[in-house]
């Protein structure tokens, strides 16, 4: 029996975040495998890979049920690899449907779970605390008011900081970014899932084609990310296009070279923020998806930037509100120069909101208190 620890990171902004932990905490368990589900960031940390996180990337319900039989499979394939061999503990990241749900089977096994990066109970699911309580033995939280609100409802929880501020804080620019009237540029975030860009991208891009017709801007960036080819975002441009760049590259090198952004709602968001570029919040999922979650949601904002911040710093445009009409109005107003200036001013209150750098090893050693505590190792 080998000395393991299971992981799941499903998401890309998951893998990212879980290789920066195990970059940290690796060398203090050097006997230890880690091995799940997880990206190529955690494969280069010497991660076992049993699934790629592309082969787990659903976005809203009906995506959820067309995969359920493969969705069980995987489930299935991990819980047998528990038993074969027991990990000293489990760590699950985000992606509350499925690993909620593993948490479940897990307890059962006999493995303890250490839940890194909380799902949004505080904006709906409250009723999946109960589970949380029951199934999941220390939460390792981004925000502080996280942690109040879990020890609240009886759960322990433990502060470790945004990684976010890990990635961005050394690279932030020492100065805002003033717009060049002769050369107005921004940047479109259509996400980092397929049926992301498949639904935002489009009108994204027709917003784009609105402004420079008004001559308001003179290039425009769509960012793709690693795992998502070409041809998914090249299939939307038009021969007409020519002022539009697709650009794979980090958001660190992106960010400052934008007047405005269109991004989709989700981590993005944060980053831009800390960059301080003016933004507009966009998405859209399928019909049912939205109309449950807008009878659970609970909080007034969907743009994690909205909801650090407590208040809207950036427009949200959600489902039908997003037009292309409408997303090239709020962005032309962002665009002006004093706006623009106001706004950029406004989003670097942010940095102070998400706290210092240190995340990565807050969570490191958080796990590895866990396992000393627990006696484990």
């Amino acid at each position: 029996m080998s000395k393991n620890i299971l992981v799941i990171a499903a998401e890309v902004s998951a893998d990212h975040h879980t290789s920066e932990l195990l970059r940290e905490l690796r060398p203090s368990l050097p006997g230890v495998h880690f091995w799940g589900v997880g990206g190529d960031e955690l494969r280069q940390q010497g991660m076992e890979l049993l699934y790629h996180l592309d082969s787990m990337s659903f976005l809203g319900i009906g995506e959820v049920l067309r995969h359920l039989p493969f969705i069980f499979r995987v489930k299935n394939h991990l819980l047998q690899r528990v038993e074969e061999d027991a990990p000293l503990c489990a760590i699950l990241v985000d992606y509350p449907g499925f690993n909620l749900r593993l948490a479940r089977a897990l307890k059962k096994r006999g493995v303890p779970v250490i839940y890194y990066i909380s799902p949004q109970l505080w904006a709906w699911g409250r009723g999946r605390i109960k589970k949380i309580r029951r199934d999941v033995r220390e939460m390792l939280v981004l925000f502080p008011f996280e942690e109040r609100f879990y020890r609240g409802h009886g759960v322990e929880a433990r502060y470790v900081g945004h990684p976010l501020v890990d990635k961005h804080h050394a690279l932030l620019p020492a100065t805002d970014k003033e717009p060049d009237r002769d050369n107005i540029r921004i940047g479109l975030l259509p996400g980092s899932r397929r049926q992301e860009v498949e639904a935002l991208l489009p009108d994204m891009l027709e917003s784009a084609r609105l402004l420079k017709a008004k001559g308001v801007i003179h290039r425009a960036e769509v960012v793709k990310v690693d795992h998502l080819g070409d041809a998914l975002f090249r299939r939307h441009l038009t021969k007409n296009d020519d002022f539009v760049d697709i650009v794979n590259q980090p958001l660190s090198q992106c960010l400052p070279r934008y007047d405005a952004v269109l991004v989709a709602s989700g981590t993005a968001t944060l980053e831009c923020g800390l960059y301080a570029v003016p933004m507009v919040i966009v998405y859209r999922v399928n019909g049912l998806t939205y109309f449950l979650g807008k009878r659970l949601v609970r909080i007034d904002f969907i743009g994690l930037v909205n909801i650090v911040a407590g208040r809207k710093v950036a427009e949200e445009l959600i489902q039908q509100d997003f037009t292309p009409a409408r997303a090239g109005e709020a962005l032309e107003e962002l665009l002006q120069e004093e706006n623009n200036r106001k706004k950029r001013q406004e989003l670097k209150e942010l940095r102070s909101l998400l706290g210092e750098p240190g995340a990565a090893r807050h969570a490191a050693q958080a796990v590895l208190d866990f396992l000393q505590k627990n006696a484990l190792l």
